[in-house]
């Protein structure tokens, strides 16, 4: 495993407008997996499975069905490997490399091929020191432009001579759809520990003065489906390992009848948080039952934002049930949330 380390709670900046009494604080932390891998699977070899057997002739009949170009599925495969590659180095669970081999799989029927043998998955995760191999075994796309023209207003002439005239105006657009079949071998326990489907599908539109123009600017089939596959990835990446993600919490940064609230917020505004909250504390006794309630909140964010979730949940019960601070009874259980994602994570690294 990487031995990164990384800071579940980074104050990253303070940000916030003079004419609103809410502050916001961003903070770095870890998201865990929707599935818990074994701990013991540290390097995932990535494996393009989607090359179709010729002697069928499927490649030559999916390009005359669909229009493709020669590779052009293989290129966004490719493009989804890497995309996979670049989000594992995001994370401190795993590290990864794209397998050189390209190996039979995909099929127009839209069903997964056959299991890989043991025997062959033992060959390329020793080849590649790998515990387990993530493979991209379907991938289906089609691309379809519609085209016409349309009227739409234009600005023309300028000062006292500047009106509105409507115009002719051509447009194309496209709408690409993606299908990625994905299988995560276990090499260890010789089992698969996940197998999904995925559909994605996106719309694009370019407008011209002609047809040919619209046409012309409009994404081209080859781009947008490695936009997709990489989208595909990107999400199945969070799928199974854990990621960093920014949290983002609003605080009660002044009020007219509690200068505390604004004493405290100026340490915030510079990183200065044990202060800010000792200070928000102090002025609590002597504060109404309202402002009371905005100072326990704030000091509940406060120590959230020093890593103690369990200070931070009592401090913010505190604010709802004692001062009938409403936002403190969304923010509670926003912070149970965290806390059963943290024990989560506790499995997972």
């Amino acid at each position: 495993m990487k031995r990164i380390l990384f800071l579940l709670l980074i104050v990253a900046g303070v940000q916030f407008s003079a004419c609103t009494h809410r502050g916001r604080v961003t903070m770095n932390a870890m998201r865990p997996a929707d599935i818990s891998v074994p701990m013991d699977i540290e390097h995932i070899l990535l494996l393009d499975r989607t090359e179709a057997d010729k002697k069928w002739g499927i490649g030559i009949i999916e390009g005359i069905l669909t229009g493709e170009l020669p590779q052009e599925d293989h290129a966004a495969v490719q493009r989804a490997l890497s995309e996979f590659n670049n989000s594992f180095q995001m994370t401190p669970r795993f590290t990864a490399n794209i397998a050189s081999e390209r190996l039979l799989g995909n099929s127009l029927t839209s069903a997964f091929p056959p299991q890989l043998s043991w025997e062959e998955i033992d060959k390329l995760c020793e080849k590649y020191g790998a515990q387990a191999i993530i493979a991209v075994e379907l991938f289906d796309t089609d691309f379809i432009v519609t085209d016409g023209k349309r009227k739409t207003k234009r600005t023309v002439g300028e000062g006292d001579k500047k009106r509105e005239i409507e115009v002719d105006e051509w447009y194309a657009k496209g709408v690409a759809n993606t299908v990625m079949g994905i299988r995560f071998y276990d090499a260890i326990r010789k089992t698969v520990i996940d197998e999904q489907f995925f559909r994605q599908t996106n719309n694009w539109e370019n407008a011209a003065a002609s047809k040919a123009e619209a046409i012309a600017k409009l994404i081209s089939k080859s781009e947008a489906t490695a936009q997709l596959s990489t989208n595909i990835a990107h999400d199945y990446s969070h799928r199974i390992a854990p990621m960093p993600i920014r949290l983002t919490r609003m605080f009660y940064r002044k009020h007219k009848k509690a200068p505390v609230i604004e004493m405290g917020a100026r340490l915030a505004d510079v990183n200065r948080w044990t202060e800010a909250l000792h200070t928000w504390e102090r002025g609590i006794p002597t504060a109404d039952m309202k402002r009371a309630g905005f100072l326990e909140y704030n000091v509940a964010i406060a120590h959230e934002v020093l890593g103690d979730l369990e200070g931070a949940v009592k401090h913010a019960q505190d604010a709802y049930v004692k001062y009938n601070n409403r936002d403190a009874r969304t923010y509670v259980a926003t912070l149970q949330a965290r806390q059963i994602d943290e024990e989560r994570l506790k499995e997972q690294q």
